[in-house]
């Protein structure tokens, strides 16, 4: 096993930094060389606590089976959306196995590798194209529609590249990958690491402030694992050069240059998916895979209090959505002869896209867009749909009267469709430059005391060029300066001598122009009735957090909690059983309840569907 993995290493990335780093290792010592390795295999489970299915996807629609009446001016008839609503009793089932092998070769030059394996047996009920006529997976323009059909788990789709993320093998049902892959060498101050890697910077805890390098990887579990884990299993590996540099005993100098890699989420009709299955995704990464992010940090202390700071040149790895010509040819059922027009619009013909207004409304809502706007956008940025009829909605786009008018309109087209239709979407990335700083500061008090060893961080982040989605999914995308701030307080404290100390942990987190998965405060609030209102003033939310470990070690105790201030609470308690070195057993339970206010306002009620318990059993070898 560890040979292998050895044979691996001399090819590729670590192949590359063994020529680069080969003088360095020429005549070292072989007593000195070690070679070690580890890993474990795990099942993970997700059982539901609800019977609510994941409504962005097929078999979730919120408006399957049920009927909806459409006016418009061409005539008033009901609709019944295609689609059996599944009856899911789990949300997740995987099979997971890591080998983390270290080669050292010197004092100064060592190799190190992680690999990992993910299966998952697909054992839900899922959604089947062929039980509604589907034609998306065999006609949709690009590559793309190869994940509109039956679910696949793990493969990322982007147009024109079949393997987007180095070292990552995927397919529908496994998912095999890096997240470490390098090469490290240090002498004195200087610390060199070449390869595949994962970079993480800052202090606070789940929220990100400074840890502005990697993208997110959701397809695992979404962001619903283990809260005290925090993004150790999400953050997107990319080749990298990272190099450290201790100026002085108290300060070093941080630096990277790395490939761009984007954001993955996850894909249509699987258990986590948070992008409608009605749309048609276009990621446009193929444009922008030979991209290289950099960036700086320097850490450290003056007296007390210990200080950072950063600074970075990226490409938003979340991207930003735009309507895209859908390319499909395939006629209007009741309009013979419109498919040429209708591929040169963001639209296609077919039972699996939208089938009315008020779903057309509904899931601009959940989307964070603004469904007048939006069917402004593809009026006004597409010739072939005013060719078909379509016109603008004049007015405020808020006002009931605009409503009422985008409603009439929409139901039309719906009612020609024969169906429903699907919309094209194009994602696209940008740069953008962060700069950013930090602050520690541990009180001394009363020996015992609740404020004796508090640490206190204080973290910021500016972004003065910062793009993002248009609630109206235009290309004329908004840019807007971003400021991000967190405080976050933490400590060990022993309440029974009896016990171990507990981990407590208190954060804040404020955002100026968008939520804590980037989507625009201006799409904010939109639901069936009405089109996104979008709210000012920031996105705030709080967390606390504790850990408590059992005297013999054997268990432990966690417990976490977001609420975000728009109304949605995430409860998270767990309990973790280790009974020796080798054996691991860890529950928890998702509570999450998005509608102490308007849930198109909040974080929790995009995911508000996924109450679960959790089940991990590993083994370590």
């Amino acid at each position: 096993m560890s040979r292998s993995i050895r044979r691996r290493d001399g090819l590729g990335v670590l192949g590359l930094a063994g020529l680069c780093f080969g003088g360095m290792v020429t005549g070292s010592a072989y007593a000195q060389m070690d070679f070690s390795w580890s890993g474990f295999v795990r099942s993970e489970s997700a059982v539901k606590t609800n019977d609510t299915e994941d409504p962005y996807n097929q078999r979730g629609n919120l408006y399957n089976g049920v009927t909806v009446t459409r006016t418009s001016p061409l005539m008033t008839d009901t609709a019944t959306r295609d689609g059996v609503p599944a009856r899911n009793y789990i949300n997740l089932q995987l099979f997971r196995g890591e080998l983390d092998s270290t080669w050292k070769i010197n004092n100064s030059f060592s190799m190190q590798a992680k690999l990992r394996g993910v299966f998952d047996p697909g054992v839900y009920d899922s959604f089947d194209p062929q039980s509604v006529n589907s034609q998306v997976e065999s006609t949709s323009a690009g590559n793309p529609g190869n994940l509109y059909g039956r679910p696949n788990y793990f493969k990322y789709g982007v147009d024109g590249s079949n393997y987007p993320q180095p070292l990552e093998w995927a397919g529908r049902n496994y998912q095999i990958y890096f997240p470490a892959l390098f090469a490290d060498y240090s002498q004195g101050p200087l610390d060199v690491r070449l390869g595949m890697q994962q970079i993480a910077w800052g202090q606070a805890i789940f929220f990100r402030v400074l840890d502005v390098v990697d993208g997110l990887d959701y397809r695992r579990h979404s962001a619903l694992d283990f809260a005290s884990e925090e993004y150790s299993d999400k953050r997107v590996p990319a080749p990298a050069l990272r190099i450290n540099y201790q100026i002085t005993d108290k300060w070093l100098a941080d630096a990277f240059l790395q490939k761009f890699q984007p954001t993955v989420y996850p894909n249509p009709n699987t258990p986590y998916n948070v992008i409608a299955s009605q749309f048609t995704i276009h990621d446009q990464y193929k444009a922008d895979d030979k991209r290289v992010d950099y960036g700086i940090r320097f850490k450290g202390e003056l007296g007390d209090i210990g200080l950072q700071a950063i600074a970075v040149h990226r490409f938003n790895p979340d991207g930003v959505f735009r309507w895209t010509e859908s390319g499909v040819n395939r006629d209007l059922a009741l309009a013979p002869g419109t498919g040429s027009l209708m591929a040169q619009t963001p639209l296609e013909v077919d039972p699996t896209g939208v089938w009315s207004a008020d779903e057309w409304f509904t899931y601009a809502g959940m989307a964070r867009l603004n469904g007048v706007t939006a069917l402004n956008s593809v009026v006004n940025d597409f010739k072939a749909a005013q060719t078909l009829g379509a016109v603008p909605i004049g007015g405020d786009p808020n006002s009931k009267a605009a409503y009422t008018g985008a409603q009439e309109e929409l139901n039309e087209f719906f009612q020609l469709s024969g169906s429903g239709l699907r919309g094209h979407l194009a994602r696209e990335y940008f740069q953008q430059d962060d700069f950013g700083g930090g602050a520690s500061y541990v009180i001394s008090s009363t020996p015992g005391s609740l404020l004796d060893q508090l640490i206190i961080n204080l973290e910021a982040s500016y972004t003065p060029n910062r793009t993002f989605t248009n609630p109206s999914l235009s290309d004329s995308y908004i840019r807007k300066r971003e400021l991000n701030t967190a405080l976050v307080m933490e400590k060990y404290q022993r309440f029974f001598q009896e016990f171990p100390a507990t981990y407590l942990v208190f954060q804040w987190m404020h955002k100026s122009e968008s939520d804590l998965f980037g989507r625009y405060l201006g799409g904010m609030g939109g639901s069936e009735g009405t089109a996104a209102p979008g709210y000012g003033g920031g996105w705030n939310a709080m967390v606390f957090a504790f850990q408590q470990p059992l005297p013999n070690l054997i268990w432990r105790f966690d417990f976490a909690a977001l609420y975000d201030t728009k109304g949605g609470l995430l409860v998270q308690p767990a309990v973790r059983w280790k009974p020796n070195g080798k054996v691991t057993v860890e529950a928890f339970y998702n509570y999450l309840n998005g509608r102490l206010a308007n849930s198109n306002d909040n974080i929790v009620g995009t995911v508000e569907y996924a109450g679960e318990f959790s089940l991990r059993v590993g083994y370590q070898f």
